[in-house]
Order: C-alpha cells, then sequence, then structure tokens
C-alpha cells in the first residue's frame, strides 16, 4: 500500500478521497489544496504518488504544480478532474501524468487508476534528473554589462563556459538553482533573486521557481511555456507571473 498526497480545493471531495483510499489499504496525507503546501508536503512527507485536481487553490493549477512534483520529485501524478475535454486533456498530457480520475468518482474507478499508476510507477520509476556538480564563477562585470556572451560554471576541477544563447532556463532547488540547456544540467549556489539580475533581460520569471530565456520559447499555453522544439521542455508559467510573459512574447490574436 502507498503513502498518497491529496491536492484537492474542494474540501468534501478531498476528504471522500481520504476516507476512500483509508478502506483501499492506503495512507493518504492530510490533503492540501494548493501548489505552495502540496511541494511543502512533499518535501516534509515520503510520497509515492499524488492525486492533483487539475483546478486547485492559489497561484499555480494542478497541471503546472504536477510539472513541479515531476521535475522536483520524480513521482507519479494521476490528475482528477472535472473536465474531460479535448483541450484540458491536451493541456495536462504535458505533466506526463499515470492516469485520470474524472469526478464524480465512484470508489471502483479510483481503485482502478490507482493500482495502474503504481503498478506502473514500480515497473518503470520515472527518470530522476542528474546535475553535474558545478558552481558558479563570479563574474567581474557589474550587473548591468550584459557584453559578456556568457558564463563560466565549474565541472569537476575547471570552468566551462555556457552561453547565454544555450541556456533554456534556470531552476530553483531550495538554496541551490540548476542551469538546464538543451544537452547539459549544472547546479549551483545561488537564488534566483540574487541571479537575475546579473542576467540579460531576455531573460524572465514564470514562476517564483523558474527562469527562461525567452528566445528559446517555442509555444505557450495556459499554465506553461514550452522550450526548444516542439515536444521539448515544458516550464510552468504561475498567475502572478503570466501577464508579463504574454506581454514578452507578443501573443496575437
Amino acid at each position: 500500500m502507498a503513502n498518497i498526497l491529496i491536492v484537492e480545493d474542494e474540501l468534501l471531495i478531498a476528504e471522500e478521497i481520504r476516507r476512500v483510499l483509508i478502506r483501499l489499504g492506503h495512507r493518504p496525507l492530510e490533503p492540501v489544496d494548493n501548489s505552495e503546501d502540496a511541494m511543502q508536503a512533499l518535501a516534509e512527507h515520503p510520497v509515492e504518488l499524488v492525486l492533483m485536481d487539475i483546478n486547485i487553490a492559489g497561484d499555480c493549477d494542478g497541471i503546472a504544480t504536477a510539472l513541479l512534483v515531476r521535475r522536483h520529485y520524480a513521482l507519479p501524478v494521476v490528475f482528477l478532474t472535472a473536465q474531460s475535454d479535448t483541450p484540458t486533456l491536451k493541456r495536462a498530457s504535458i505533466a506526463q501524468p499515470y492516469g485520470y480520475i474524472t469526478k464524480p468518482f465512484t470508489e471502483v474507478s479510483l481503485k482502478v487508476q490507482l493500482e495502474l499508476a503504481l503498478l506502473k510507477a514500480y515497473e518503470l520509476p520515472p527518470p530522476r534528473l542528474m546535475v553535474a556538480d558545478a558552481a558558479v564563477l563570479p563574474q567581474p562585470a557589474a550587473p548591468t554589462d550584459f557584453a559578456s556572451p556568457a558564463i563560466f560554471v565549474r565541472k569537476g576541477p575547471k570552468w566551462v563556459k555556457v552561453l547565454y544563447a544555450d541556456i533554456l532556463y534556470f531552476v530553483s532547488d531550495q538554496n541551490y538553482v540548476r542551469l538546464h540547456t538543451a544537452t547539459e544540467k549544472h547546479t549551483f549556489d545561488c537564488t534566483l533573486k540574487d541571479l537575475q539580475p546579473t542576467l540579460p533581460p531576455y531573460f524572465i520569471r514564470t514562476h517564483r521557481s523558474y527562469l527562461v530565456n525567452l528566445h528559446h520559447v517555442s509555444a505557450y499555453e495556459e499554465g506553461y511555456v514550452q522550450l526548444g522544439k516542439a515536444g521539448g521542455e515544458a516550464v510552468p508559467v504561475s498567475r502572478t507571473y503570466k501577464d508579463e510573459l504574454k506581454s514578452r512574447v507578443n501573443l496575437m490574436g
């Protein structure tokens, strides 16, 4: 039986799911209703599966939160949704869910989806992100001087150049930041708040934990952007930052 986190902003539904999970022999955590509390719960408790409503309270919806869960914890996510229309399901698929449970649900449908998701997770665990041991070499230029086309990061015994043009995004991981290119990942001791002023202005926040390179944005849909070629990296967009992003990418129509 599994430790399961329920992320659902309708209290009665969350409580009913919790009771059903207990009857099925699982160990549900106290339900949460927003992205921030969900990530905090995952940081504090061992969890094997997340039941995620697509429409939740707070700044991030369930799809953007599922992207965070996959990125930071590589956990299987099963979506709860009252919407089964094609656009919603297409947008949700970017988070690579392990299943869908439509509301109103039955105990049987919940049991079947959970068993399938856990079986899939145990047979083929989601790949965990691997990062190189790296650190940022302090730049002599002033924060507003963008003449340098690159930063240098430490990789093993040497410092290597990473061109700004090659960086897809930065993601915050507690007291560290991970730099992602199409082919490499580096991690260093920093915060996004301190990092952003040192970067060219085409790096913007899409989420409290993400800085993206606008030059690599290839598609936008409510809740996330795709970076690189079609089917490339998906990065969440929270409600706080979406208006600035939409204005910067010149959305038309």
